[in-house]
């Protein structure tokens, strides 16, 4: 069985990146990696999950999985992906990839997987295989390092709405900490983790006073995009819309782009297919204060 929440020590040999919502732009990593002069050797990349589906290389994003240095969570595009092969991933025979369940998965930028279907055989090619087992590795939420070097990785939001009595608006490291010793995540909570866009598209994104949440630590996320990173109650959102410069390549007025954050630096660079430049910026974790410059590669 997979640990669905996973802790991780304290990186005392390099540093610690965090990369928003790949979906298939892994040239654009690249792009960024190559920049911050990213060691494989000591330093660690994290992912806020949603690998997959939309841009052009998902099973090479997919595959990272397998690198010692990369650590990721899963994102609704792994769910709905797990969901869409249920079936094949317990008969091992498919017969078309028609949605039998609905999942929205072909609809939502899976029609990728096409070329990996081998209808004579009713299955999908071996590297396939390998890529989707590696979906099933994956956590819900990433626990990294203790006290004030402390951050986690999830998908959408660890917010409680509805669900609690107390001030928070968020779950707690207190909280995170009982789902680690007991190795499980209440349904309640797996729900928003994978889906909820409470917090980013609420009020607490304007509010200065809101930045952080007393009793949470730094938690780095990704689901619902904007051009920029931006934080609300401790959650700092980093999925600026990779796949969505790829379809804005034309458009010189939109800037979305890949973002990797430096943990320790507070600050951030971000690649696009509709621009040759970097984007770089500094979002303090106490005031959400951002500064932007860019320059030619």
């Amino acid at each position: 069985m997979i640990a669905p929440i996973r802790k991780l020590p304290t990186n005392a040999f390099g540093k610690d990146y965090v990369v928003g919502d790949l979906h298939g732009c892994f040239d654009l990593l690249q792009r960024l990696l190559n920049d911050i002069q990213f060691d494989i050797n000591h330093d660690r990349l994290f992912s806020v999950g949603d690998l997959i589906d939309r841009g052009p290389d998902s099973l090479k994003c997919l595959e990272l999985v397998n690198e010692p240095w990369f650590y990721a969570v899963r994102g609704n595009h792994e769910i709905i992906a797990l969901d869409f092969f249920e079936s094949y991933l317990m008969t091992g025979r498919l017969e078309s990839l028609q949605d039998i369940n609905y999942t929205g998965f072909l609809e939502y930028g899976g029609e990728w997987v096409d070329q990996y279907f081998l209808a004579a055989e009713q299955r999908m090619t071996p590297e396939f295989d390998r890529g989707l087992s590696m979906i099933g590795t994956l956590p819900l939420i990433l626990v990294v390092g203790d006290g004030e070097k402390r951050f986690h990785i999830i998908h959408a939001e660890l917010s409680s709405k509805g669900q609690k009595t107390s001030e928070s608006p968020v779950w707690l490291n207190t909280e995170v900490d009982v789902w680690l010793d007991e190795n499980r995540v209440p349904p309640r909570v797996e729900d928003r983790l994978i889906w909820s866009r409470t917090l980013m598209s609420s009020q607490y994104v304007k509010q200065p006073n809101s930045r952080l949440q007393s009793g949470l630590s730094p938690t780095f996320c990704g689901h619902t995009y904007e051009s920029r990173p931006r934080q609300a109650l401790s959650h700092i959102c980093i999925d600026t819309g990779a796949f969505a410069s790829i379809e804005s390549a034309d458009d010189i007025d939109t800037d979305f782009g890949l973002t990797v954050f430096d943990v320790k630096a507070s600050s951030w660079i971000s690649a696009s297919y509709c621009r040759e430049h970097f984007v770089r910026g500094k979002l303090s974790l106490n005031n959400q204060r951002i500064a932007l410059t860019k320059r030619k590669n």
